[in-house]
């Protein structure tokens, strides 16, 4: 994609770890965020998706990237531009376009 000014991120959760009696181990675990891609976010307000059940979701953001992205309906994720965060939030669709190789993110 020509036009990506933004920087997709994912977050991740590491679990607390255990020792042997199974209590957890303080300073283990935490969030981290993830780069996976450069991408492009827009404002979006617009459209609506409805679903199966008939929720209507209206989502705050549209994003496009490059290629095939390793997100999933439910992550949470981010966009950044530099060091401000241009949109962040739930996944709630992920597409991905074989003949002209790029994804959508609604968020």
């Amino acid at each position: 994609m020509i036009y990506s000014p933004h920087t997709l991120q994912v977050k991740v959760v590491k679990p607390l770890e255990k020792d042997d009696y199974g209590r957890p181990i303080p300073g283990t675990g935490g969030e981290s965020w993830v780069d996976v891609c450069k991408c492009r976010c827009d404002d979006n307000s617009t459209k609506e998706f409805t679903s199966d059940n008939g929720s209507v979701y209206r989502p705050a953001y549209h994003i496009v990237c490059s290629g095939k992205v390793s997100v999933k309906a439910g992550d949470s994720i981010r966009c950044m531009n530099g060091d401000e965060m241009r949109g962040k939030g739930l996944v709630y669709m992920v597409k991905q376009l074989n003949m002209l190789n790029y994804s959508e993110v609604w968020v």
